[in-house]
């Protein structure tokens, strides 16, 4: 090393490995932003660490270059925690397809019309719009009518008549179809005497109901279904 790259050089502490390494006068910030090397400054005199001697001034934690992935990997899974996101969840979260979108809307059709129809919507701006949530009562005759169409819950939501969040159950992986059917009128009965309670649920339905439903309706969906059954 020439005596000019030794009077660059200055220490940075990794805190993901725990060690000091040696650093030229640049680099790589990336949980501040940088896609590329920045000047390194002193943290006590704002001045370019080449700059004066700052041998008796704050050391700046960063990741050194060999551990710059595992830190950006550590803190993904800790926003991830943070955010009780589990493991593939992203994908709940992406922009649907045109595809998605008309399986989306028939879906949300059929089920209001056939599923949904005579009770009472007690949405009142607390959640989204299209979102329905019915008293216990209703809930257990809208359970009720999915069974014969072999509608299955997902899962369901309990809140207050003024938005209030309660609680929220996911049905279990490993359930039999008819067991879901007791799950969830079990969950009516549990909040069935409670007075101001409003219960919602996410549903499976399938493309060839959806498809049987009314082919007017849902031609664009059914148009697609045979597409991917003649693809398989």
């Amino acid at each position: 090393m020439t005596e000019e790259e030794e009077s660059m050089s200055h220490i940075h502490f990794c805190d993901v490995a725990g060690h000091e390494w040696e650093c030229q006068g640049t680099a790589l910030r990336p949980l501040a932003g940088d896609t590329e090397p920045s000047v390194c400054m002193c943290i006590r005199h704002l001045v370019p660490m080449e700059v004066g001697d700052h041998s008796e001034c704050s050391i700046e934690l960063l990741a050194c270059p060999e551990r710059r992935e595992e830190q950006r990997r550590r803190m993904e899974e800790a926003s991830k925690a943070e955010l009780n996101i589990p493991d593939g969840w992203e994908e709940l979260f992406r922009p649907m397809t045109d595809v998605e979108r008309l399986k989306f809307d028939a879906k949300h059709k059929f089920m209001d019309t056939v599923v949904f129809g005579g009770s009472k919507d007690l949405n009142t701006g607390f959640d989204a719009p299209g979102i329905q949530h019915f008293s216990p009562a209703d809930f257990g005759k809208v359970v009720s009518r999915c069974k014969p169409l072999k509608i299955t819950p997902i899962g369901i939501e309990i809140f207050t008549t003024d938005g209030s969040f309660i609680d929220c159950e996911v049905r279990a992986e490993n359930i039999s179809t008819e067991d879901v059917y007791t799950w969830a009128q079990g969950l009516v009965q549990t909040f069935e005497g409670t007075p101001d309670i409003t219960m919602s649920a996410t549903f499976d339905v399938s493309d060839s109901l959806l498809i049987s439903s009314g082919p007017s309706a849902n031609e664009n969906v059914g148009r697609l279904w045979r597409s991917n059954e003649r693809a398989k």
